[in-house]
Parts: structure tokens; sequence; C-alpha cells
């Protein structure tokens, strides 16, 4: 289990350990780590399900359930290596054809998107500490057409440290860009002049929108100035495209394609009246409240930390002058190459509370498909938690004008980075819901060529690096931003990064090493865990 570090540590001890026998599932008990250990049983003998009974949503809502002990119930659903009895994998595809591997890297095809590839949460997301990033032995294979005709998407397993911060900042920026949408719009005069406004948040531009109001009052938006973003101006925090718009939709469909495990709300928006879609023989695999713990519990991880900190905390020793001051130098640098363009090194967060579900962000943040009345997934009645004061540490830092600093390196915003990092497939946008978005009849889309600009926070350990793993090194990561015969500025397979990547090129050895060494002392760290 992830140690949870509080001030008060002694009086949370306490606390966990009150809380291995408070209410938890649907029959008033949650089994978890603090427990006696069972007598073990061969493996695949009984199901691996680590709870005494599925955690329930209304539950949740009511307020029975605490932070720290659903932080305990995702942690455990999390860690759990789910078998045959639990519903693992497929035995069947979304259009009916048996699938008789159960596990497959490669798509099958037949309405699939990946796999399944494994049977743990915590089997891909492990490198360098527990629910961070993968190495290259975990990567996997998506076919966004779902028809198993290659060639495919190649993927490496994203660090999820700091999701919670992700989507907090993402509801914050996506409020902002709404409000300048009607501005313009109550701005703009009946049969007047269009009226064109920048669409800024926290430092960050996502272009200009213009409005017209005709004379007969109806306002037309022109987005054509829209830099890095979809139409409906949500920012989408999640996936190498930034093309999963909520924690929870990236989550249910993590533990769907990548391992199988048919969470109820997904049963339903398959469809079909079929309680077992993917022919397992095992219905009710993972319930609302299941899936609930596992968003609180993945939004609760740790935010990636500096050698800086590590040092003050007496963690890591203090670094020789030679390399603090390559590393001052390469931070000075990688501003100066025109890097932090896209790699924005802070972000403030004016509210760092996040919720579960909620209706910030003009409400695209919660999944409207699920019935407050027969699920108790209510955004009117939200699980909150304090992204300062709660969770795994290392936190987030108080900012000195309220809210909180996110240290992010990034600029949520999507970015071409050229024909030499291009995808085989475009991938479709998603909602909350899950549905893919609209812009009119057409499917919104995210092209081979365009990517979310990767956060550095952490990139020092958690390599391998790109959105398919394919640079070994910091370095190598670099020159892949770019090519040695970059295609003319203006031409679409060339990489915005191109200039940058230029500039890295165009320093002496001992400058291109101090960039490095900064981008190394950005680090994911966890502190030991405790059984």
């Amino acid at each position: 289990m992830k140690t949870i570090r509080y001030l008060a540590s002694l009086v949370m001890c306490l606390a966990a350990l009150t809380l291995a026998s408070c209410k938890g599932g649907s029959n008033g008990t949650a089994s978890t780590s603090l427990d006696p250990p069972p007598v073990p049983d061969p493996p695949g003998a009984v199901p691996a399900f680590p709870l005494v009974d599925h955690v329930n949503q209304f539950d949740i809502t009511l307020g029975n359930i605490l932070f720290l002990e659903l932080f305990i119930l995702g942690d455990e659903l999390f860690e759990a290596q789910y078998n045959a009895l639990d519903g693992i994998g497929a035995l069947r595809l979304p259009d009916g054809t048996p699938f008789r591997q159960r596990f497959s890297r490669v798509p099958p095809g037949g309405g699939r998107f990946t796999g399944p590839n494994g049977d743990a949460c915590a089997g891909c997301h492990n490198v360098p500490f527990p629910a961070s990033a993968g190495d290259a032995s975990s990567n996997v294979i998506q076919d966004p057409a779902k028809d198993g005709v290659g060639p495919f998407n190649n993927r490496n397993t994203t660090s999820l440290f700091g999701s919670g911060v992700l989507q907090v900042l993402a509801e914050e920026i996506t409020a902002d860009l709404l409000e300048v949408r009607d501005d313009a719009a109550a701005a703009a005069l009946p049969g007047g002049a269009p009226v064109t406004l920048p669409l800024d948040s926290k430092g960050l531009s996502f272009g200009t929108i213009t409005a017209t109001r005709d004379a007969f009052g109806i306002v037309t938006f022109d987005l054509s100035g829209i830099e890095g973003i979809d139409p409906d101006l949500v920012v989408r925090p999640f996936g190498w495209k930034g093309h999963v718009t909520a924690l929870r939709d990236f989550v249910r469909g993590a533990a769907f394609n990548e391992m199988g495990m048919e969470s109820d709300e997904i049963v339903d928006k398959i469809g079909g009246g079929d309680p077992d879609p993917d022919g397992d023989g095992v219905e009710g695999e993972l319930s609302v409240g299941d899936i609930t713990a596992l968003v609180v519990y993945i939004a609760a991880q740790e935010v990636p930390t500096t050698l800086e900190f590590l040092v003050r905390e007496g963690l890591e020793p203090r670094p020789t002058r030679a390399v603090a001051a390559a590393i001052a130098q390469g931070e000075a640098l990688f501003d100066a190459i025109g890097c932090t363009d896209c790699h924005v090194p802070e972000l403030r967060i004016d509210t760092p509370i996040f919720e579960e579900p909620t209706r910030r962000g003009g409400g695209h943040y919660f999944d409207p498909d699920l019935d407050p009345a027969t699920t108790g997934y209510d955004p009117d009645r939200p699980f909150r938690f304090h992204l300062v004061q709660e969770g795994d540490e290392p936190r987030l830092a108080p900012h000195p004008n309220g809210g909180a600093r996110v240290r992010l390196f990034g600029d949520l915003k999507r970015h071409r980075m050229g024909a030499q990092l291009a995808d085989a497939q475009e991938m479709c946008v998603t909602d909350a819901s899950g549905a893919v978005i609209k812009d009119g009849a057409a499917d919104v889309t995210v092209d081979e060529m365009t990517f979310l600009t990767a956060e550095l926070w952490g990139v020092g350990n958690s390599g391998p690096w790109l959105h398919d793993g394919r640079a070994a090194s910091i370095r190598d990561a670099i020159l892949l931003h770019g090519t040695e015969a970059p295609p003319a500025v203006g031409d679409p397979a060339r990489s915005e990064a191109q200039e940058s990547r230029d500039a890295f090129l165009a320093l002496t050895i001992t400058e291109q090493d101090a960039v490095i060494e900064f981008l190394e002392s950005l680090v994911l760290f966890a502190f030991e865990e405790e059984e």
C-alpha cells in the first residue's frame, strides 16, 4: 500500500487502522491490506477482487466513506491482480466474435480499441514507482479505427502522478475560456461589427474567438483563430493526444480496454441488455463506487517534484557545486532556446480542491449518463479532497497569492510535432461520457502529427520517453522534436518545436549537458511503501 504521510502521522495511523473496519462496500464492510492476510489460495482458485464487497456509490455520496478510507479502497483495487473469476480479459469481441485468447497486445478488431493487455492497473503503471509510469515492456497497441487492420498506434504508459491536479487545471482553464466566449457574444451588437477576444487563461493563449450577432439577435462564432484546443473550448488533459476529457472516463476506459474489466457504467453504455458483453461469464465486475474509489486514489497521487525538494527533505544528498551550477544554467538555457513557450514552467490553481463528480468547467467534466437516482453519482453532492492538504506526498505547494503552485512544464495545449513523430491513425476526441464529440456532423479528431504538450514534471526518471517510448534518453527525445532536413516553415509536416530543437543543437556540448542535467532534476518520487 502506498504511504500517506500526514503531519499528524500518529493520529492518521490510528485513523487508518480504525478505517479498516469502517463501512465501505454495500454490505458495510471493506477488506483492505490493513486487515490480517488471508490464508493463501492457489492463484485463480478464488476471485482476486480485494474487497469484501463492491464499493457502494451511495455510501460515498452520503459521506459514509471518508477520504483516507476511499483512498485505501482505491489502492487495493489498483494493485489487485485480477483473474478469470473476476472477469479479467475478454472472451468475446464487441461485434460478437468469439475471442479465445483472453489477452492480446495486438488489437483483435471487432470493435476493440486495444488488447486487453494485462491483469492489474499496477502491472503497467509501476516505473519508477507504483502508480507512476511504465517501461517499454508495458507499451500497448491502440487501434482507434477498431477494425483490427493496421498499422496501429504504439503507446507508452503515462505516469498517473499529478492526475487530479491536471483535471482541476483543465476545469479552471475551460471555465475561463467559456467565459471569454460568453463575453464576446454579449459584446456583439445586432447587425454590428464582429467582436474578437483573446482566449487567454493563466497566462496561456488558446488563440482568439470572434462573435457576430445578426439583425435577428442570433450569435455565431468564428473559431478559425483558436489554437491547441477543440471547438467546444474544453481542455482535455488526458491521453498523449489530449483527447480524453475527464479522469473518470480515462480510468473506466483503461479498466475495460487494457484489462477487460467491465464497469457497470461501461456495460450500460455498450447497451443491448447483455450484462456480460465480453462473454467471460462474469457480471458486475466493477461498480460505480469502485470506479469512484479508483478515480480518487489516482487523483490523490503524488505530484512530481524536483531534486531541490528531495535535498531539502533530506532524501537525497546535496549535489556538488558543479552539478548545482549545471542545473541552474540548464534551466536558464531551457528558457533561452524557446522550450518554455510550450513547456510552461509554472501555472497556478485558484481552488486546489478535486471534486468527483463536479460541475466545474461548465459542466464538461462529469458524466451525464450516470443517473444520480439509480447510481448515487450526483454532481450536486461531490466527493471532495484538498490537493495541498490531502493525498500522497509530495503534494502541491501553496501559492503566495492563494491557491497552489503547479510546476507543470506544460501548457495543456496540442501542438503539431511533425511527420517524424506521427501516429499511424488519427484519434477521436471524447467528452466526459466517453462519446465522440462532433463539430456539426463530423467527428472531432486529433490528426496523426498533433499531440498534447507532455508535462515535463517527472521527466528526469520516467523513461523511456515520448508517446511511443521510442526515445531511450532525454537527449534522444529532444532531437526527435524535429529533423535534420525539416520541411519549410508553414508546411504541416514541420514540427512546431523544430526551432527549439535546432537551438539546442547549436549549444556547446557542455551547455547541452546542462539542459539535460536540469531536466533530470525534475523527478517522480514516492515515499517508501508500507504494508
